[in-house]
């Protein structure tokens, strides 16, 4: 059993299947919004997906240190169980991602 508790930062593998219309799917990398706490209160993560189909939207964060160019959709959020969705580590994104992520995220939601 994989004892790994994902953290806010942490860039990690999800399988976002099944999906519906217009949602991402696939096993895919995406960043951990949500902290560790939560994840370990409630076997879930709040995250955003990373993708390699770069458009040069104004809610897309670069990030570095994958194998290919990427971006978060900073403004796609989920919460799925960390477990059934086979969370694996890749690395830790740099605060300068995260901090991006969450002040085009954070106004959307009126905060």
């Amino acid at each position: 059993m994989n004892n790994y508790t994902p953290d806010r930062g942490d860039i990690v593998w999800l399988d976002f299947e099944p999906t519906k219309d217009r949602e991402i799917g696939k096993y895919r990398p995406a960043l951990i919004l949500s902290s560790k706490q939560y994840a370990k209160k409630t076997g879930m993560v709040i995250c955003s997906p990373i993708s390699t189909s770069i458009r040069g939207g104004l809610t897309e964060v670069k990030i570095n240190g994958l194998d290919k160019p990427s971006v978060v959709a900073s403004t796609i959020v989920n919460t799925l169980s960390f477990r059934d969705r086979k969370a694996k580590l890749i690395t830790k994104a740099d605060r300068r991602v995260i901090d991006e992520v969450l002040s085009k995220l954070l106004p959307l939601l009126g905060a």
